[in-house]
């Protein structure tokens, strides 16, 4: 479907097309472009029964499957275009290829197989209803291998709860001070009041915990105990170096150990 206006309006007659011939979805996931979060959108989702959720603002990763699609839709269109060919077959071979050890979007979406400009026999082009069990089995394992994988370099953040001071990262990298005002309806996102009054809402990854931070990393002053701020403390005699004992080398960047070099006293 071409869509030539990015308007509320526009976006909504192209979906309508969509759902008119394959159905309409339970639940809808998109981003926080003006489109979906004008009052038209979500008048036209209660109106025809499904559930809109937007992802959290500056973070994609939460809706990374329409990401890499859109991704791979905008490489075919480029190769297709760079080789002077025709763009309705890419998509046409996209469509008809499997992914991920499972059967092709044409076999998923309508049991059978597309007739492309490939040779295939009539036997291969014959409609084969897709056992859903067997393909939402082997979908989990793939996402179970993918997040055993990602786990390996991430840790759950702590969870934040209303009136922390908190610091939220903008688009600059630069940190700016708010407040936790509530948890928002997506996991892992809050919704933040500056100190002029200006609500947002943002990812659990955007925001820093700590009342005095410098930069995003949090800043923890010295205590002082008020009974031993008489006391004292007189630093360790300093015992003059052994002549005998070589001095140790320095850790470069890349993690390579270098010695000094020892010259003999003849």
């Amino acid at each position: 479907l071409a869509l030539h206006s990015c308007t509320a309006e526009a976006v909504i007659h192209k979906l309508k097309s969509a759902m008119a011939r394959h159905g309409i979805p339970e639940s809808v996931i998109s981003d926080n472009s003006p489109c979906y979060a004008s009052s038209k959108f979500q008048q036209f989702a209660k109106s025809w029964s499904f559930t809109h959720t937007t992802t959290s603002p500056h973070y994609p990763q939460s809706n990374g499957l329409a990401e890499k699609t859109v991704q791979t839709a905008k490489k075919l269109l480029d190769k297709a275009k760079a080789e002077h060919k025709d763009p309705y077959l890419s998509l046409l071979e996209y469509r008809n290829t499997p992914v991920d050890n499972l059967k092709s979007p044409a076999q998923l979406l309508m049991s059978q197989r597309l007739r492309s400009i490939l040779p295939a026999i009539p036997k291969q082009l014959e409609p084969r209803v897709v056992c859903q069990q067997t393909v939402r089995e082997r979908r989990e394992v793939c996402q179970q291998r993918q997040q055993t994988y990602f786990n390996r370099a991430a840790r759950p953040l702590p969870q934040l709860y209303p009136g922390t001071p908190v610091r939220f990262r903008q688009q600059d990298g630069s940190w700016k001070p708010a407040v936790i005002t509530s948890c928002a309806d997506t996991s892992r996102s809050y919704n933040i009041t500056t100190d002029t009054g200006q609500l947002y809402r943002r990812n659990r990854r955007h925001l820093r915990e700590g009342r005095n931070s410098i930069g995003g990393e949090e800043f923890i002053q010295p205590t002082v105990n008020s009974d031993d701020s008489s006391v004292v403390s007189q630093p360790p005699p300093v015992e003059p170096p052994d002549k005998d004992i070589t001095t140790p080398g320095y850790t470069t960047r890349y993690g390579r150990v270098t010695k000094p070099r020892q010259v003999l006293d003849l």
